[in-house]
């Protein structure tokens, strides 16, 4: 968004404390945000590091302010639900305004919205995402008795996260969004809660007021009810929860998969998900309910060849994670996992039954 993001924020901002956060350096970037790592110059912060996070615009849609304005307010409820959920989710530090000088605002408007681009300043979480320890290390990123712990526990941070008649959803779960520290490896802290969808009497529901509509996620990761707007309750994040065994025991993202699959043009035209669509197709299209049924038992069945090729059992049964991955994605949410409590039973049973080995060591199956 902003080319030297650290003038921007000392010079441009509205808020007296902007100045304190000097920008380091890049981080990374995802399909709508920018993140920064920042440092504190305030004397009693003693230097503190947090990360600095910026939106994103595609060029060609900062002409349509319902897209801006869609994407602010995403940020502004990630600061406010950041404020309110676990301890495993990084703490809100600061929120203010900078005066946007490079993205190309048009229409209706365009002044105000150049002079309220929001900065969120959140913790740095300490450790690697599960995406990059794979890029790293390959596949499996760590023993498989870590790995099937520390899945355990996303399984109960999700449990955590449906509770109540308006929990929410984490509903793009993946590698990038799992940080594991690697002094804490078997408690996972969690990024992307701009992604998470409200829960109302355990169904998906679209929050316009909060920039959060019910626009189907990308596919490999997406349960068909979420990729046909189907009725979505909790079991489209044990759908990602078996798509995340795959990718990591496997090495293959589903994604890769699913795109292969679309590229074929059998389940129609539904828009790119990488952030590389057309100004006219800003929000993919929903599938029809039988073609997000039939496009995931598709992929499921291509899974379930790759499983048996190049599934990698480091001291752990293979056909048991497999058979597990496999039941988590099935097409029909009543044929899964009925819960993330349900998939960390059946985790923790996997692992009482492995056997410690030296890792990695991937001539040893069981």
């Amino acid at each position: 968004m902003i080319l030297n993001i650290g003038d921007v924020v000392r010079e441009r901002s509205s808020s007296p404390f902007a100045s304190a956060w000097r920008v380091e350096g890049y981080l990374a970037s995802g399909r709508h945000f920018r993140h920064y790592t920042v440092r504190n110059l305030m004397p009693d912060m003693d230097g503190h590091r947090a990360v600095l996070k910026v939106i994103k615009y595609d060029p060609r849609l900062t002409h349509d302010a319902d897209y801006v304005r869609s994407l602010r307010a995403r940020l502004r409820r990630e600061c406010e639900t950041l404020a309110h959920f676990s301890p495993r989710l990084p703490e809100p530090l600061d929120y203010f305004e900078i005066d946007n000088a490079q993205d190309q605002f048009e229409g209706f408007g365009a002044e105000q919205l150049r002079a309220q681009e929001p900065v969120l300043i959140q913790t740095l979480l300490h450790g690697a995402s599960l995406a990059q320890q794979m890029e790293d290390r390959g596949a499996p990123p760590a023993p498989a008795d870590t790995l099937l712990l520390t899945l355990a526990k996303v399984c109960g941070f999700l449990d955590e996260l449906h509770a109540g008649g308006r929990g929410w959803l984490f509903w793009a779960l993946s590698p990038e969004h799992i940080i594991v520290d690697p002094h804490q490896e078997h408690e996972p802290s969690f990024v992307g809660c701009s992604n998470f969808r409200m829960l109302s009497h355990g169904v998906v529901v679209d929050d316009p007021a909060a920039g959060v509509l019910n626009h189907p996620p990308e596919p490999g990761y997406a349960a068909p009810e979420a990729l046909c707007r189907g009725r979505s309750d909790h079991r489209v994040d044990v759908y990602a929860m078996g798509c995340l065994l795959f990718h990591l025991f496997t090495g293959t993202d589903p994604r890769d998969l699913a795109e292969d699959i679309l590229a074929r043009g059998q389940y129609g035209a539904h828009g790119s998900w990488d952030g590389d669509f057309e100004a006219s197709d800003a929000s993919p299209q929903p599938m029809s309910h039988g073609q997000a049924q039939a496009f995931c038992e598709e992929l499921r069945s291509s899974m379930e060849r790759f499983c048996r090729r190049n599934l990698k059992g480091l001291g752990i049964s293979r056909a048991r994670v497999r058979r597990m991955l496999l039941k988590a994605v099935r097409p029909d949410p009543d044929d899964r996992f009925q819960s993330p409590l349900e998939l960390r039973d059946s985790l923790l049973a996997t692992l009482s039954r492995s056997r410690p080995v030296a890792w990695p060591d991937p001539a040893i199956d069981s």
